[in-house]
């Protein structure tokens, strides 16, 4: 199994977020395949057809993922989660947790849900 991480753009000017669900700024899908990630986020509720997102900032959500994108270890832009953070000072965009990570076996678990204390 690997790992695929979908970022959300904030079209509108607005992130989608559901807690119960898992979808936030980071959905991170465990899987064998980039077409099985892609699969699963669907199921999640995440869509790649940009129906209704704005057409200035963008589409939400994109399905650009191949097999060579698949990583042994969640992580956000080539970072491990932890230190993706650390580079930002504690930067959130999202009230809640900031990522979800959704493991094969149908466990999911929040990344960042406070600011780390500098």
């Amino acid at each position: 199994m690997a790992f695929f991480t979908f970022t959300q753009n904030n079209s509108g000017g607005e992130f989608t977020y559901d807690e119960q669900t898992g979808i936030s700024h980071f959905v991170i899908v465990e899987a064998g395949t980039a077409k099985e990630a892609i699969d699963r986020a669907e199921r999640i509720g995440l869509y790649f057809d940009g129906y209704s997102d704005c057409r200035c900032c963008g589409e939400r959500w994109s399905d650009y993922l191949d097999d060579r994108d698949a990583v042994e270890a969640p992580e956000i832009y080539g970072q491990p989660i932890g230190d993706y953070f650390e580079t930002l000072n504690a930067l959130k965009w999202i009230t809640g947790y900031e990522g979800f990570i959704h493991y094969e076996g149908g466990r999911m678990e929040g990344i960042l849900k406070e600011v780390p204390d500098a």
